[in-house]
């Protein structure tokens, strides 16, 4: 009955979008790790952390992965109707650079920006 659901819920999925910049980083960043794992998890003041990990070739049985030929995204798939419609992007601020998501499912950040309700 769960694959079900979920095979209905993938069907109407959009799912990420990465910007030029955060693909060129992906490109440089994983290129020995075969790709990236990102997924929400129960954490933080608000509800949810985002997850970024290398993939380094250990796929779960229950992951949905985006193939970007050079690299592949490996979305948990508790994660994807929360991640669906989201924008990855490459962010640098003074001497800090890091990965950022732009999701217009969040429904508000916790202060700290950490973690997010949905």
């Amino acid at each position: 009955m769960w694959q079900i659901i979920m095979l209905e819920i993938l069907k109407h999925l959009t799912m990420i979008e990465v910007t030029d910049e955060a693909y060129e980083k992906l490109l440089e960043r994983s290129e020995s790790h075969g790709g990236v794992r990102i997924a929400l998890k129960p954490g933080g003041c608000a509800g949810f952390e985002y997850k970024f990990d290398y993939l380094d070739n250990l796929l779960q049985p229950d992951d949905y992965i985006l193939d970007f030929v050079k690299f592949k995204v490996a979305i948990d798939r508790m994660s994807i109707p929360m991640l669906d419609g989201a924008t990855l992007d490459w962010k640098v601020e003074g001497i800090n650079e890091e990965f950022t998501f732009r999701n217009p499912n969040e429904q508000n950040r916790c202060g700290c920006g950490v973690s997010a309700i949905f």
